[in-house]
């Protein structure tokens, strides 16, 4: 895989070079140049919880529409 480099918000100065999909929860890091505080998330959201239910407020979990199915 190939390394993206993650650079200061502020500067651009190379703070860390990381492979895609490594970062799996928040990160702060403060610039040695600057001294910006720079956060970084991962780009894709977290797989749903196994608790959750795909029924809420009655919506159809399919198509998500608020009217109830005809029977």
């Amino acid at each position: 895989m190939k390394l993206q480099d993650q650079r200061c918000g502020e500067c651009r100065r190379l703070l860390f070079k990381i492979e895609p999909g490594a970062l799996s929860g928040t990160l702060a890091i403060k610039c040695p140049r600057c001294k910006a505080h720079n956060s970084l998330r991962p780009q894709s959201p977290s797989p749903k919880r196994p608790d959750q239910s795909n029924e809420r407020d009655g919506k159809d979990p399919q198509c998500g529409s608020l009217y109830p199915q005809p029977i």
